[in-house]
């Protein structure tokens, strides 16, 4: 009988009960290092591996305790598809080098990924709890000089911002209430009236550019 190239041909994997002396991702028996995915072998399977107990072929193996509720997104679905193809259903898993260390290299580059965005976080919450500004105060058709000022924030907020500029514009110009004036801002190379400032959302943008500033000036 030919085979037919397009056709798509499926084979199946027989379910088992998972055996301590094999590895529970790939079905390498941990003691003559044979595949039991589609073979047998006459080893002791219910035995737990040791040095004593395993040929030459396994020069090594690694024990792992699966607790579902703790592991990482990429274990629970590297195990998931385990339990799916060999309808294991137990969490108590012993595996042989080659998996322990892909699931190791997958949790380091996990570890790495988790650490880099948490520096990430850390180094935008850092750059906004500082401000340095320098303000103009425009009344009537007078403009005052600028005023630079820094400000330091436990957690900056718009109405921690409104607050302070609503004190320095009373302090240069007599008692100011914020619903009496308009406050915008731009860069330093920026032209025009500049970006109007009047709410959360706007202020968020004005984190978001006054980041940006501070980051294309470290460069």
């Amino acid at each position: 009988m030919s085979l037919n190239e397009n056709e798509v041909y499926e084979i199946q994997v027989y379910t088992r009960k998972y055996q301590i002396g094999t590895c529970f991702t790939c079905q390498k028996c941990l003691y003559c290092g044979k595949d039991l995915t589609f073979e047998n072998c006459h080893c002791n399977k219910y035995e737990k591996p040791t040095k004593n107990n395993r040929t030459a072929k396994v020069r090594g193996y690694r024990g792992l305790c699966y607790d579902a509720s703790n592991a990482q997104p990429f274990l629970k679905e590297f195990m998931k598809k385990s339990n799916l193809k060999f309808d294991y259903e137990v969490n108590l898993a012993t595996l042989c080098t080659t998996c322990n260390s892909k699931i190791s290299r997958e949790n380091n580059k996990f570890g790495k990924e988790i650490k880099k965005e948490k520096d990430i976080i850390k180094s935008e919450v850092n750059q906004v709890t500082e401000l340095q500004l320098r303000i103009s105060i425009k009344n009537g058709k007078e403009i005052l000089p600028s005023i630079l000022v820094n400000w330091s924030f436990d957690d900056i907020k718009y109405n921690d911002l409104s607050t302070k500029i609503e004190q320095l514009v009373s302090e240069h110009i007599g008692l100011t209430f914020s619903n009496e004036y308009f406050l915008a801002y731009k860069g330093s190379s920026e032209v025009g009236a500049g970006t109007l400032l009047d709410n959360e959302i706007t202020f968020e943008e004005f984190l978001k550019d006054y980041k940006r500033y501070i980051s294309n000036n470290k460069k």
